[in-house]
């Protein structure tokens, strides 16, 4: 398993030898740099099983471009130690902050480091390696054989409703692949192929290419002109795909689409029902985002005329200042700032670990911990006798399920959470506490789908608890 950030392994690098005859190319031995100027270094990385894996992915075989460059370039055999051992820290660097990259610089060096999906993932939420495309060499490998669009299009449909959303993804690119590659193409199969992958992409975030496969789709049945073609669903992919880019006003616009299209194909009441519904709460989501963006604008204006007044004031602040410097000094105790963080975040954790939720079903699902990228902030200002509180948290908390079915883990984020913001559930994002949630999606079945569900009901007991914190500080 990968170290965490702070305890990945650091390759040394081994320093000159003054043996008075060696040069200072020779005398300086990097292990790694000589791995990369190897001319078949990729087919070496392609032999590790381990690395191997990795290799199907844009980003990775990028840095590992990068990085041969480098380890090719004059720079690192110029005989300047300094310099070299700049290039071998480079590399270093990059091994310590990618999971992957450390795997194939320890694999050039016959050794074994086994990188799980943990590893992977807390590189990709601090930032430090790319985002991994969603179908990866093991999904490649599951369409290699597929010999038809509607073979491809049935075994997505198996995937998906397992809850394999990027095996289901490689499914139906592959269709539209296949599909584009015959003479005559069946509009319907394709259009529903590339509805799919939009679906898939809004599970697994990706919402600029859900966006992007549910246009397609739609300019696909435009062009076929086929009327019998139920588009409801193609537009309530792409509106679902705009709300997750914060394009409010073109989600609300292609979700009406989408329950004219239901009416139109006479879609049972029940589902026009839910799609006017959507269509009501896009169109709130509409008004808060709106609101927030003016009051956004507002402030930058605020702040531009600001800047010209303090920049036309200079010689009225240098006479405010020389006059301040004549008059008596303030009392000691006009402006005191108490600063409470430690003690906040201690009283946090302690109050978020072992928050436990039971399950309607049997078990339980319990908070396990408070994790390090929590941000937690808090002070008390005393202005001539009058205090204030102000505070702002950003919680990252793990949690644990364990159900009769099996057991899952997951994360729940809860954020904006601030001295001007409450807790309300259904209330505004922008005066209210937020959060989201993340579970390992490895774990399948009706019972996980059930357990993600009610794992939400954490946000209502953290949050609680939250409260609870800010009492005891404000006594302080």
């Amino acid at each position: 398993k990968a170290p965490e950030a702070s305890q990945r392994l650091q390759p040394r690098l081994a320093m000159p030898v003054d043996d008075g005859d060696a040069s200072a190319a020779g005398a300086f031995a990097d292990p790694f740099t000589s791995a990369f100027r190897q001319p078949d270094v990729i087919e070496k990385l392609a032999s590790f099983p381990g690395v191997q894996k990795h290799m199907a992915d844009p980003g990775f075989m990028e840095q590992i471009e990068k990085l041969r460059a480098l380890a090719n370039s004059p720079l690192a055999a110029c005989g300047d130690i300094m310099k070299m051992s700049e290039v071998s820290q480079h590399i270093a660097r990059a091994g310590h902050k990618d999971p992957r990259i450390m795997q194939a610089l320890l694999a050039l060096q016959g050794q074994n480091l086994v990188v799980e999906e943990t590893d992977l993932k807390k590189a990709e939420d601090f930032g430090d390696m790319k985002r991994r495309e969603p179908v990866q060499l093991e999904h490649l490998r599951l369409v290699k054989d597929i010999k038809s669009a509607d073979e491809a299009k049935a075994k997505g449909n198996e995937y998906f409703k397992s809850g394999d959303s990027a095996a289901a993804l490689a499914h139906y690119e592959k269709g539209v692949e296949l599909l584009r590659q015959e003479a005559e193409v069946s509009a319907v199969l394709l259009a529903t192929l590339l509805s799919n992958s939009a679906m898939c992409y809004l599970k697994l975030k990706w919402p600029d290419r859900a966006k992007k496969s549910a246009s397609q789709a739609i300019a696909v049945v435009r062009q076929a002109e086929d009327e019998s073609f139920d588009q409801s669903k193609l537009f309530y992919r792409r509106a679902m795909a705009c709300e997750q880019l914060r394009e409010m006003a073109l989600a609300v616009d292609d979700m009406a689409r989408a329950l004219q299209q239901a009416k139109t194909s006479g879609l049972p009441l029940a589902e026009q029902h839910r799609l006017k519904n959507e269509v009501e709460r896009l169109k709130k989501l509409k008004a808060s985002y709106e609101g927030a963006t003016d009051k956004k604008q507002k402030e930058r204006e605020n702040e531009k005329q600001a800047e010209v007044q303090r920049l036309q004031g200079a010689q009225l602040e240098a006479k405010a200042k020389a006059a301040a410097s004549e008059a008596p000094a303030p009392c000691g105790d006009y402006l005191k700032e108490q600063d409470f963080t430690y003690w906040t975040r201690k009283r946090i954790s302690e109050a978020v670990v072992g928050v436990t939720y039971k399950c309607q079903g049997g078990g339980t699902i319990e908070v396990t911990e408070l994790q390090e990228q929590s941000k937690v902030q808090a002070a008390i200002t005393t202005k001539r006798g009058t205090r204030a509180l102000y505070y702002e948290m950003d919680l990252h908390c793990g949690w644990k399920a364990k159900v009769k079915e099996g057991e899952m883990t997951g994360l729940i984020r809860v954020y904006n959470i601030a001295h001007d913001t409450t807790f309300e559930l259904g209330g505004d994002e922008n005066t209210s506490y937020i959060y989201s949630l993340g579970w390992d999606h490895r774990v399948t079945g009706p019972w996980a789908e059930t357990v993600h569900t009610e794992a939400a009901e954490l946000f209502d007991l953290l949050a609680a608890k939250v409260v609870e914190v800010l009492a005891e500080l404000r006594k302080k």
